[in-house]
C-alpha cells in the first residue's frame, strides 16, 4: 500500500507520452540564449526573430534584458510586438502574423505569460497556413509544423511554454477558442527566475494557483495516468510550499519564485497529456464573460469541482490532501479529500484570492448564470472531467457555487 497513493488499478489502458520541448532552467539563462541556439540543430540557418511580449514586461525592463542578450549575436531581432492584451486576443493574432510575414522571420520568441505565449502560437499558425483562428479550433487541425517557437515565461503559472494548446479570446463573442496541436508546440522553454523578479504579488498568486489547478485537474482527469500523476503530485507540493514566500517576496530572494516557475512548467507537462476538466471549462467561460484573471477563475472553480467530483475520485483527492501537507490520521478518502478543499481555501486566503466569482464583480443575475452554465458545458475540456457533465441540478448547483449565489 502506497503512502501517498492507493494502489488502485491502472486507469488508462493505453496512452501516449510525448514532450518534445527542451527545457532550460537557471538564473540568467536568457543571457546564454544566443550560444545555446548555436548548438540546436533546429535553429541552424535561422537568424531572423520576432519577439512578442506585453506592456508590463516591457516596462519592467525584461524586454531590454532579452534584447541586450541577443545583441552582437547572429540572431537579428527584425520585429517586436510589445502590446499583447492580458487575455490573448484573436485580432492581435492576425496583426502579429502579418508583421511576422512582412519581416520574413525565421523563428519566434514569446516573452511573457500565458496570453503572450498563446498569441504567439496561434500567430505562428496563421503566418504559416493562413485562414482564421476558428479554422483551427479543436484538436489536430493544423496541417504543418510552424516556424520554431522559443518561450520565456515571466509568470509562475501557465505552463504554456511546454504545451500543445493555445486559448484565444474572441472579445466580441465573449468566448474563448481552444486549439491544440503538436505542430505548434514550443521548441525551447527558457525558465529564467530573473524574469519573475518584478512580478506583482497578485499575479504571483493568480498564476501559481493556475499551476496548482492544472496539477489537480490533470491528476484526476479522465485521461489520468501514472506518469502525469507523479509529476502533478510533486508540483502540487512545490506550489503549496512556496506560494506564500513568493507572494510576500521583496524580489531580493528568488528561491520561492524559482520553485514556482519549475512547478508551473511541470503542471504544463502533466496536463498536456492528462487534460483538466470542469475546473477549466467553467474558468475559461467565466473569464470570457467577465474579466477575471484566468488563474483565479480556474482556481475558484476547482474548489467546487472537487466537491462535484468527490463521488468518483475521493482516493485521488486524498492524495492531493497529502501533497498539500494535510496530516493523514487514517480518515476515509472522502474526509481527506474534503480536507484538501479546506487546505486550498486557507491557502487562497493567505495570498489574497477570494473563493467566489461575485467577489470579483461577476454578475449574479439569472441570465448571466444561465449563460455561464451553457457555455461551460460547451468547453472542450469538459469531456476530460472524471464525472460526466450534463445540465443536471447538480451541475447547475456547481455553477451557482462558483458564482457565490
Amino acid at each position: 500500500m502506497g503512502l501517498i497513493n492507493r494502489n488502485v488499478p491502472v486507469h488508462s489502458a493505453e496512452f501516449q507520452w510525448w514532450n518534445p520541448t527542451r527545457i532550460v532552467f537557471g538564473n540568467g539563462k536568457v543571457n546564454d540564449l544566443p550560444s545555446d541556439l548555436d548548438l540546436d540543430w533546429k535553429f541552424e540557418g535561422k537568424d531572423r526573430v520576432m519577439v512578442i511580449t506585453d506592456a508590463g514586461v516591457k516596462s519592467a525592463g525584461i524586454l531590454d534584458y532579452l534584447l541586450n542578450a541577443l545583441k552582437g549575436s547572429s540572431r537579428e531581432v527584425v520585429a517586436v510586438f510589445d502590446s499583447v492584451l492580458p487575455e490573448s486576443d484573436k485580432e492581435q493574432v492576425y496583426e502579429i502574423a502579418k508583421l511576422a510575414s512582412e519581416a520574413k522571420i525565421d523563428f519566434w520568441i514569446a516573452l511573457g505569460g500565458g496570453s503572450v505565449i498563446d498569441v504567439t502560437k496561434m500567430a505562428a499558425v496563421i503566418e504559416s497556413e493562413g485562414g482564421q483562428v476558428e479554422d483551427y479550433e479543436g484538436f489536430y487541425m493544423v496541417q504543418k509544423e510552424t516556424k520554431p517557437i522559443i518561450c520565456i515565461p515571466t509568470t509562475c503559472g501557465t505552463g504554456s511554454e511546454v504545451t500543445w494548446g493555445a486559448v484565444i479570446m474572441d472579445r466580441p463573442k465573449k468566448k474563448k477558442i481552444i486549439c491544440g496541436d503538436y505542430k505548434f508546440i514550443p521548441r525551447v522553454a527558457v525558465l529564467d527566475p530573473e524574469c519573475t523578479r518584478t512580478l506583482p504579488a497578485h499575479i504571483v498568486a493568480g498564476t501559481a494557483l493556475d499551476a496548482m489547478t492544472h496539477c489537480i485537474g490533470s491528476f484526476v482527469s479522465d485521461q489520468r495516468q501514472d506518469i502525469s500523476g507523479a509529476i502533478s503530485l510533486r508540483a502540487i507540493e512545490m506550489v503549496a510550499d512556496n506560494i506564500e514566500a513568493a507572494y510576500h517576496d521583496n524580489s531580493n530572494e528568488l528561491e520561492a519564485r524559482s520553485k514556482l516557475l519549475i512547478a508551473a512548467n511541470m503542471g504544463g507537462i502533466a496536463f498536456q497529456t492528462a487534460l483538466p476538466g470542469a475546473d477549466h471549462g467553467i474558468g475559461h467561460t467565466a473569464g470570457a464573460l467577465h474579466h477575471i484573471h484566468h488563474g483565479v477563475a480556474v482556481a475558484i472553480a476547482n474548489l467546487y469541482v472537487m466537491e462535484y467530483n468527490m463521488q468518483a475520485v475521493p482516493h485521488h483527492y486524498a492524495s492531493v490532501a497529502r501533497a498539500l501537507g494535510v496530516k493523514d490520521d487514517g480518515a476515509s478518502d472522502e474526509v481527506m479529500g474534503r480536507r484538501a478543499i479546506e487546505a486550498l481555501r486557507e491557502l487562497y486566503a493567505k495570498v489574497g484570492v477570494k473563493t467566489t466569482y461575485k467577489e470579483y464583480g461577476f454578475p449574479t443575475d439569472d441570465a448571466t448564470i444561465d449563460q455561464l452554465t451553457e457555455q461551460s458545458m460547451e468547453d472542450g475540456t469538459m469531456v476530460f472531467n472524471p464525472v460526466s457533465v450534463s445540465r443536471t441540478p447538480e451541475f447547475e448547483r456547481l455553477i451557482k457555487n462558483c458564482v457565490g449565489v
